[in-house]
């Protein structure tokens, strides 16, 4: 169902002001002839006035030829859009799995009852406004809080998010300019090299303040060093995870704060000596010995901006093969790599890059798809923050192998670092000539974009995304037609998801028959598994297929952060199933896990210990639904709210009506699995009937007792 109600506008509008108008003039002058230009003219407007005023709305319609009906309604549809200005702070809290997990729910409670405000309102003194938002990507250090749809604070909770809203309602919020990292391209330093990471997971535990403090303290001593922000390496349960390096390797220090800088430098971490916070030479930490990290070979190592450290480290060789090669060799190098798409289908890559590269036409696209919008995963994001020209070097040797010249990256609006290190790695390579006119002198074209979403989550699925780049509702499509042979704009499109399109580069780099050699069965390659929710150490973990659960939760894990037993894994996301826990010894496999109803997905894995009531959590998989269907298909948008309705009535009554609802949620889910127009209800079942399947207790259900014969 929409996100919001649509209203009809009104004609006689309230004029805009003048500063209003010198904005949606700026506005329309940068967006009005870009194709598919009107939800970046819609969100450069509501940066500028923190809002979109009904009053623009007709200007926007004439100006890009639309109706006025057609521009309302994307408004009223994204629920990342305004058409009211919020309070003087926004605070959006993570309503998601992974952050339910660790007391997400009660800290929503706690700050509607301090702000004395609902979702979606404003306290008294307009000062604050609260949000539910499902998933920030912070999922392996939750519950996740963004002020401002730009800062984030991860690890919340109630004492930290009272003194965040006491440090707002007092004004002594520190303004947080996103500063620029240059690349360090010139001459060798004498200095210490220091390494703090500037990714998401690491700001939003104070990675900031830690390499400031460190670059104070340091001046202070007279100590020269080099301060490089690097990109996480995923152990996030250590960030901020401090690197020195010395003659031996890098020296990992973590998790560091402010107040521990004076004393590991008075320790000699410059010189990688030891303290309490040292974990040694950070090659050797068994979380990251254990892995076969291909695609994440540079996340962590590589200051992600600076041309010169990704090109020592191996980049640009896939995409400089490439362009000595005929397009279809290309497309045959992936093809025998086994490479299949990370974002949860797993269809073969190398097809759609055919289907597309045989289709006619003189215009085609890349449209990557970094909507990673399922708690429990938060690989994309890493990856576009810590190495982001890997995935541009994917999406060029893409567009080589089937003839596009233009490609979009679509990025969910609550990854704003992800945004602006990609727009910026977009401009230094450009300037290099690895995108532009003639890619890597291959005499071909290729331009890219990186299109902002706005709060939908629908528009992971692939035809809704398309709907979202053309400046649309992102409503689902029905198929056939398949975006390969009428996607973006009408035109020949290939869709794979980041993790899919930053794997390619290795492939062209070190051929198909290196990356064959990993994995099992038809599931070739590496996949970085991410671990969140209720786990003592949360993170990325890229490994082979063929690992199990147990091996994922238990050995790099550590087990539940509560110390208690865990009781329940969600795998592949919101629309994943519970795996079964006589299932969790079973190897990681496409093939396996679907043979037994299950869902591999984008590698998310969400813990939950014994505590967990799985029955509130089959619920919010059919709330979720109802609160992100799109409201195409009867199936979804009208099932996922009588599922809320028929566990409700599941949890509260008992006798002949408990079984009679039991069987009604059984038939609703079968309706919605095989009625709905695409995963959004078809597999929302997934989750209810694991969790009904496997802990029938937690619904009121007495298991079945099986007797043996005497």
């Amino acid at each position: 169902m929409p996100h919001h109600p649509i209203e009809q506008p009104q004609e006689s509008e309230q004029l805009l002001s003048p500063e209003q108008q010198d904005a949606l003039t700026h506005c329309l002058a940068r967006f009005g002839q870009e194709p598919g230009g009107l939800l970046p003219l819609l969100h450069s407007l509501q940066d500028s006035l923190g809002f979109i005023p009904r009053a623009a709305v007709p200007a926007i319609a004439e100006a890009l030829n639309l109706s006025r009906a057609e521009v309302h309604g994307v408004v009223s549809y994204y629920p990342h859009l305004r058409e009211q200005p919020h309070g003087r702070t926004l605070i959006q809290i993570c309503r998601a799995e992974a952050c339910k997990s660790r007391g997400g729910d009660a800290l929503f409670a706690h700050a509607q009852e301090t702000l004395g405000c609902q979702a979606h309102g404003t306290s008294a003194d307009g000062s604050v406004t609260l949000e539910p938002v499902y998933c920030l990507g912070l999922c392996a250090q939750s519950p996740a809080v963004m002020v401002d749809e730009s800062e984030v604070h991860a690890r919340m909770t109630a004492d930290r998010l009272d003194a965040l809203l006491e440090e707002i309602q007092q004004k002594r919020l520190e303004a947080k300019a996103d500063e620029a990292q240059a690349a360090i391209e010139n001459e060798a330093f004498a200095a210490a090299r220091i390494y703090v990471p500037r990714d998401a997971a690491a700001l939003a535990v104070g990675a900031d303040a830690v390499a400031q403090a460190l670059q104070r303290e340091c001046e202070a001593r007279g100590l020269a060093v080099e301060l490089v922000r690097n990109g996480s390496r995923g152990l996030l349960w250590l960030e901020t995870l401090v690197e020195v390096e010395t003659a031996q390797g890098r020296v990992a220090y973590g998790p560091v704060q402010v107040a521990d800088v004076p004393g590991l430098l008075d320790a000699g971490m410059l010189q990688g000596r030891s303290h309490a916070l040292c974990h040694g030479l950070t090659e050797q930490m068994p979380y990251l010995a254990r892995q076969e990290r291909l695609t994440f070979a540079r996340v962590g190592i590589v200051d992600p901006l600076s041309l010169r450290d990704y090109e020592a480290h191996g980049g640009w060789q896939g995409l400089r093969a490439a362009a000595a090669m005929a397009p279809e060799a290309i497309v045959q190098q992936v093809l025998d790599s086994g490479l299949r798409g990370r974002g949860g289908a797993a269809f073969p890559a190398g097809i759609k890059w055919k289907t597309v590269a045989a289709a006619p036409g003189p215009q085609k696209y890349i449209a990557c798809n970094a909507d990673e919008g399922d708690s429990g995963t938060f690989a994309d994001r890493l990856l576009m923050e810590g190495d982001p020209f890997c995935l541009i070097e994917g999406m060029a040797i893409a567009g080589l192998a089937v003839g596009a010249t233009q490609g979009y990256i679509y990025v969910r609006s609550e990854y704003p670092h992800s945004i602006v290190m990609l727009n910026e790695a977009i401009a230094r390579a450009s300037a290099a000539g690895w995108l532009g006119a003639n890619v890597a002198g291959s005499g071909k074209a290729f331009y890219l974009q990186v299109r902002k979403g706005a709060g939908s989550y629908v528009c992971g699925e692939e035809t809704a995304m398309l709907e979202s780049i053309e400046g649309k509702r992102g409503i689902v499509r029905a198929k056939p037609p398949l975006p390969a042979i009428e996607g973006l704009f009408g035109k020949p499109t290939v869709i794979n998801n980041v993790i899919t399109l930053a794997t390619v580069p290795i492939i062209l780099a070190r051929g198909a028959a290196f990356y064959q050699g990993y994995g099992m069965g038809r599931s070739r390659g590496t996949l970085p598994f991410q671990l969140a929710g209720n786990i003592a150490h949360g993170g990325l973990v890229e490994k082979a297929f063929g690992l199990t659960l147990r091996e994922l939760v238990q050995d790099f894990g550590g087990g539940t952060a509560s110390g208690r037993p865990v009781k329940a894994i969600q795998v592949g996301g919101p629309l994943g199933s519970y795996v079964a826990p006589e299932n969790w010894d079973d190897p990681l496999d496409y093939e396996a896990y679907a043979a037994k109803g299950n869902v591999v997905g984008h590698g998310g894995l969400v813990v939950h210990d014994d505590s967990a009531d799985m029955a509130q959590l089959a619920r919010y998989a059919m709330e979720f639904c109802a609160i992100e269907s799109c409201g195409k298909c009867t199936p979804c948008r009208i099932g996922s709210t009588r599922g809320v309705e028929v566990i409700d009535r599941i949890t509260r009554q008992g006798g002949a009506e408990h079984a009679a609802n039991v069987a009604l949620l059984e038939s609703l889910c079968d309706t919605m699995q095989h009625g709905s127009l695409c995963a959004m209800g078809g597999m929302t079942p997934y989750p209810v009937r694991s969790a009904l399947q496997h802990y029938p207790q937690d619904f009121g259900i007495e298991p079945v007792q099986t007797v043996n014969p005497a």
